[in-house]
């Protein structure tokens, strides 16, 4: 059964099996987005158990690289203002990086390397950190499995850093889902990295995330474009907000 979502290329489907249903998603090799698919498998290596879905295996062969997880029932959350989801997802994410520190995948390329915080390059000695981050924190990579636990998926991106960062990638998923920058800060400000994290350090990643958008913009799918397009605005309402401050 073919299974929906995300914005990477690649085959997913849910297999059925005698041990209970698998995840399995495939990429042909010489695919640009082959070694996002390669990171997710040494991250879901890495991972304690328990945050994301359990890797089962990985490998390449024939000219596919093939990645299968056991397959988690359930849904993503629900982020628009007065959703009873959101303080579940804060209270994970605030508890997240406990586990991810330090960083349990060696090879993670530091923060600072990734395109995102590519205008933030002076803000360096700020992006330092020693906790593995997920680095795209969105509903659509977070499911509330049947048993209630909220469970981190989609670790294409890992890279090391300070933690505030992933709730940093959260606050303008809360602004494209309807709350007012104000509001997206105070529920950030309930994980304890985000609220003691430097003030030019957010307000630089705010600004190079914006400037990242705006960048890629035209490029991609159009539901990727559409996305971008809408993400632009929230940034720029977020990095509005913290310019105001």
């Amino acid at each position: 059964m073919p299974v929906a979502g995300g914005f990477t290329p690649g085959v997913r489907i849910q297999l059925p099996t005698d041990n209970g249903a698998v995840f399995i998603k495939a990429i042909r090799s010489e695919s640009g987005a082959a070694d996002m698919y390669r990171a997710e498998a040494a991250a879901n290596q890495a991972l304690p158990a328990g945050i994301g879905p359990r890797l089962l295996t990985s490998f390449e062969s024939d000219g596919w690289v093939v990645l299968a997880f056991d397959y988690i029932t359930g849904r993503h959350p629900d982020l628009t203002p007065g959703s009873p989801d959101l303080q579940p997802v804060i209270d994970a994410i605030g508890q997240l990086h406990d586990s991810l520190t330090p960083c349990p995948l060696p090879d993670a390329p530091e923060i600072a390397t990734n395109p995102v915080l590519e205008d933030a390059t002076e803000h360096r000695e700020l992006l330092t950190g020693g906790t593995l981050l997920h680095c795209d924190l969105r509903a659509d990579n977070l499911l509330i499995a049947e048993d209630g636990r909220i469970r981190v998926i989609d670790w294409a991106w890992p890279h090391r850093g300070p933690a505030w960062i992933d709730t940093a990638f959260l606050v303008p998923q809360l602004i494209l889902a309807g709350h007012t920058a104000n509001d997206a800060e105070k529920w950030a400000s309930q994980v304890p990295a985000y609220q003691q994290a430097d003030d030019t350090a957010i307000n630089a990643f705010a600004t190079a995330l914006t400037s990242y958008w705006v960048s890629r913009a035209a490029q991609g799918s159009s539901a990727l474009q559409a996305y971008r397009a809408r993400a632009v605005d929230a940034g720029r309402t977020w990095v509005s907000h913290r310019s105001a401050r």
